[in-house]
């Protein structure tokens, strides 16, 4: 395959893997996170010996912590950080062996913008590589090479999720970074007398996967899935003055949670010197896009857990939020949306009622606009 070639591929094969997937996306204003663990299988063109080339058989454990906080109801920064430990490789070849070890760590800082079911992100990336080969073939040759690399450069990424159901969804994603690294080679096989110099390394990577959301807590999320990645001009090679690319596979699990995402909300009574005390209701707050009426999966959660409580004998209230800054056919399509999933859910039709919030019922305004985007939203209450 050409060196072309051999960019190409895996670049096509990032972006089938996100398309037509939509959004992992962070809900709600506040922190949220991820941690993930993986196994990783590594390829790419094979490593040089002075005697020939070896296939990379190599595969470990690896994992990635990600933290960020959402700062408005589209923005928000992000650090994450990934090691991936390829673990020791011995090789048999005539009358000796090879023995290879590779390892790596990536470091982003990001900021990220989110709509909806979809989350773009750009920031710059961090890399560690190191790799090194020994050579036992006492008729012939015993040696050894080593390389490390160290860089830093702008990275970018899309992030999607799709809902196929109350409380499952398909998650996708894909990135690409250009990385000016440092190489440092040394070593008495295909990488004597190279020494420092430096060189750009494209990296790309992408994920599918299926998440789970537990109705009871949609702030928690349990994904499983696969990733692949590619990183060029990267791995030792037989021609001492060509870097290769390595490219890696495996499988994923990661755990996230959104410390600000939605819950069980109770109304606050009134004093008793205004007004005699109401008596506690139990409600659920539905959010939503600008000008859209699309029913987010942690919504849908929402919505069921409603729907269980209303079947229950409970009749429901679906409360309008504030139309000051949009259109009443914008607010007729929302309350008719999470209608017709309430009735979808067993609800009948005559237990669900629809009233305006009151005053008292629109959220502390905030600066930067925050109210309008907080009040974008439908209230189901018993």
């Amino acid at each position: 395959m050409s060196r072309i070639g051999k960019f190409v591929a895996p670049f096509v094969v990032s972006l089938a893997m996100a398309a037509g997937a939509k959004a992992q996306v962070p809900q709600g204003q506040g922190l949220f996170g991820n941690v993930d663990g993986r196994w990783t299988w590594l390829g790419g063109d094979p490593i040089g010996t002075p005697i020939g080339t070896v296939g990379r058989t190599s595969s470990g454990p690896g994992g990635q912590l990600l933290i960020g906080y959402k700062l408005t109801a589209d923005w928000d920064v992000a650090v994450a950080g990934d090691i991936q430990h390829l673990l020791h490789d011995l090789t048999k070849l005539p009358n000796g062996w090879l023995s290879v070890d590779t390892n790596h760590n990536h470091f982003d800082l990001e900021v990220g913008f989110t709509r909806d079911w979809w989350r773009i992100n750009a920031g710059l990336r961090g890399i560690h590589y190191h790799q090194g080969a020994l050579y036992n073939v006492p008729s012939q040759f015993v040696g050894y090479d080593q390389r490390d690399m160290y860089g830093i450069g702008p990275k970018v990424g899309v992030a999607a999720g799709w809902a196929i159901a109350n409380d499952w969804a398909i998650i996708g994603g894909a990135d690409a970074a250009l990385v000016y690294t440092s190489f440092n080679d040394y070593g008495t096989g295909a990488l004597i007398n190279n020494g420092n110099y430096w060189q750009f390394v494209p990296q790309l990577s992408s994920e599918l996967g299926l998440s789970w959301h537990p109705a009871h807590t949609p702030q928690f999320a349990l994904t499983v899935g696969g990733r692949i990645a590619a990183s060029f001009n990267t791995t030792i090679t037989a021609d001492g003055h060509h870097q290769g690319t390595l490219f890696e596979v495996g499988p994923f699990i990661r755990i996230s949670y959104n410390f600000s995402g939605p819950t069980r909300s109770s109304a606050v009574a009134a004093p008793a010197k205004l007004a005699p005390a109401p008596s506690k209701r139990q409600g659920y707050q539905l959010f939503f896009s600008y000008d859209r009426d699309d029913i987010s999966p942690v919504a849908a959660s929402l919505i069921r857990q409603a729907a269980d409580d209303t079947r229950r004998g409970r009749p429901a209230t679906l409360q309008v939020n504030d139309t000051a800054y949009e259109s009443e056919e914008v607010v007729e399509r929302r309350i008719n949306a999470v209608r017709e999933q309430l009735v979808k859910h067993g609800v009948a039709p005559e237990q669900i009622s629809v009233a305006p919030c009151s005053e008292g019922e629109t959220l502390t305004p905030s600066a930067g606009g925050l109210q309008e985007a907080a009040n974008r939203r439908v209230q189901i209450t018993f």
